[in-house]
């Protein structure tokens, strides 16, 4: 009987690992057995690549061969010139025809050499990626727009080339050295498949972009344009009354005051915009009227950090949009328990809902949500005022709702905590980061009732030294506790109930010392990540026999990353263990 699972076919094992929720788990399979390894390759659609030895030459091919149906591959973490490992990826395209994905971002620049010698064997890139580059300008777009003309998403969102100007005044100049609207035009002129774009961040843009893009790109499916601060609402209506496929729009710092007939005989004709973000804008209840009055298939609706409009403009707009689906208001300064009262029996079909900074919003507001919401499954009340009335669940019960996020209540205590998990005892996710009222007492109920989280964040918690002792928690895969009081008899504990823990977060943990790494390695056996950054108890003398036990993660972050040295770094990649100095990550050991 033990060895018939050898006599299912490969078709049967290809489901099972497609069901799988992750496609980390993958790696843990591929080290059972050869015919697994090479299933588990072939399955793998996406690679993050972090490892800067990959900047040696033919390095990239190795695994390009190794993974032969990519279609996704992000370098963006990859230090260094990307030059030399684009063109290796050029040279393996024969090997991954799938291949439709790129990301480059987070870099001082374009990678202009490795692009062309990709954009000449890749013409399917349908997806490029190239956030965070620091000189990024209008002679890299048309580089783009030559290399890649079927590109259906561009992502050139917030380049860091125009702080170095004091004001718009010198706009010529920055010209030079950043994106504006004649690299805009031509984008669009030679990208007319072009179905996503984000230039947010992207200072210089003007309205004449906007038009620009409704005239070439047609088929514009979705824009985002925070934080350009040219662009009015001139721009806007140009995109949304050429643009017929217009599902989403995502806008900052715009003013929609009074409105013209134009924009209301435009907003009575839309039928395709389902997801509509405004943030930071001064936002008029006239206009929120005219949206109402609009018969959008909206589905989701953002106002965060807006201004000027009153609870009856979003009452009025919350009554039309009763199918909406998620709604994001941060720091709306009116919303007051009795106002989301009132709104909260127009949110029946609601999933998600997002009302950070609105301090005037306490304990009683969560008990509205989970009793007037049956669909919710998210709620995110971060930095509100959920300490500040008593109220009793009185037997409401929300089985749907699955996050919860009410970090930064610096008042909010054990009882409101266990209120809350006597009315999602199917949470999956809990955070109640910064905290500072809490104490183990409350976790240690959540848990207790809550024990299908997998989830669970801490950080910030003077008061959390550990999260109990009781029954096993088999879902429990991921714990952050950055900066919290936990100590070793805390991981001892985690160790002791948490066998399929995969991620930990012990960044500044002060009362963290080797004893309590090793107490949890040994029971944990799922291990990929764990962060020790800024753990002064933990030598890197105790990391090295941590990492070399049988059960040990295979990514991690070192306590001090100036005493990691290269040659060690290198000794630990070549076993097969990940080292990082900005994040953990995960990587089979081979």
């Amino acid at each position: 009987m033990g060895n018939q699972w050898k006599d299912l076919p490969v078709e049967c094992w290809e489901m099972i690992f497609n069901r799988l929720h992750d496609q980390s788990d993958l790696e843990s399979f591929s080290l059972v057995c050869k015919p697994f390894l090479a299933l588990t390759n072939c399955l793998r659609l996406s690679l993050s690549v972090i490892d800067s030895t990959l900047l040696i030459h033919g390095a990239i091919s190795k695994l390009i061969h190794r993974f032969p149906n990519l279609n996704s591959i992000d370098l963006s973490k990859l230090s260094g010139d990307l030059d030399p490992v684009l063109v290796d990826l050029a040279n393996s395209i024969s090997y991954t025809s799938n291949l439709d994905q790129l990301c480059v971002s987070n870099r001082k620049k374009l990678p202009i050499k490795g692009l062309k010698e990709l954009g000449r064997k890749l013409k399917g890139l349908r997806v490029l990626t190239c956030s965070n580059v620091i000189l990024l300008d209008d002679s890299d777009l048309y580089v783009i727009a030559d290399l890649f003309p079927y590109l259906e998403e561009l992502d050139i969102s917030n380049p860091h080339s125009v702080f170095v100007f004091n004001s718009f005044r010198m706009a010529s100049e920055a010209g030079k050295l950043a994106v504006t609207d004649s690299g805009v035009e031509v984008l669009s002129m030679k990208m007319s498949s072009l179905r996503k774009i984000n230039i947010t961040g992207n200072c210089l843009i003007t309205d004449r972009s906007l038009v620009a893009l409704s005239m070439n790109c047609l088929n514009l499916e979705a824009i985002e344009m925070e934080n350009c601060c040219l662009v009015t609402l001139k721009g806007i209506l140009s995109i949304l009354r050429a643009c017929a496929a217009l599902s989403w729009i995502s806008v900052s710092k715009i003013h929609i005051g009074r409105l013209s007939s134009g924009f209301e005989c435009l907003a009575t004709s839309r039928r395709t915009l389902q997801k509509f973000e405004v943030s930071s804008s001064s936002i008029s209840d006239e206009f929120l009227f005219m949206l109402a009055n609009a018969s959008l298939p909206l589905n989701t609706l953002s106002l965060c950090w807006c201004t000027d409009f009153t609870l009856s403009g979003i009452s009025k707009l919350l009554c039309a949009y009763q199918s909406l689906k998620s709604i994001s208001l941060f720091q709306v300064e009116f919303l007051t328990d009795d106002c989301m009262n009132e709104i909260s029996q127009y949110l029946r079909c609601l999933v998600t809902i997002r009302l950070s900074g609105c301090k005037r919003l306490t304990n009683l507001v969560f008990f509205t949500l989970a009793r007037n919401c049956p669909s919710l499954e998210e709620v995110y009340m971060e930095n509100t005022g959920f300490w500040t009335k008593d109220c009793f669940h009185n037997g409401v019960m929300n089985p749907r709702i699955r996050v919860v996020d009410l970090s930064i209540n610096w008042y909010l205590d054990d009882e409101s905590l266990m209120m809350v998990a006597l009315m999602c005892p199917n949470l999956e996710f809990l955070a109640v980061r910064y905290c500072g009222s809490l104490s183990e007492a409350g976790i240690i109920y959540a848990l207790e009732v809550c024990n299908q989280i997998r989830d669970l964040r801490f950080d910030g918690c003077p008061g959390i030294k550990h999260i109990g002792e009781g029954a096993e928690l088999p879902n429990l895969e991921v714990i952050s506790a950055v900066g919290s009081a936990l100590n070793d008899e805390g991981l001892v504990m985690i160790g002791s109930r948490c066998s399929r823990l995969m991620k930990l977060n012990l960044q500044n943990c002060k009362g963290v010392t080797a004893e309590g790494l090793h107490a949890i390695v040994k029971n944990c056996r799922s291990w990929r990540e764990i962060n020790l950054r800024r753990c002064p108890q933990v030598s890197i003398h105790s990391l090295n026999s941590l990492v070399f036990s049988s059960s040990a993660p295979t990514g991690f972050i070192p306590p001090c990353c100036s005493a990691f040295t290269d040659s060690l770094r290198g000794f630990y990649l070549h076993h097969g263990y990940l080292y990082s100095d900005s994040g953990a990550h995960s990587q089979a050991r081979g």
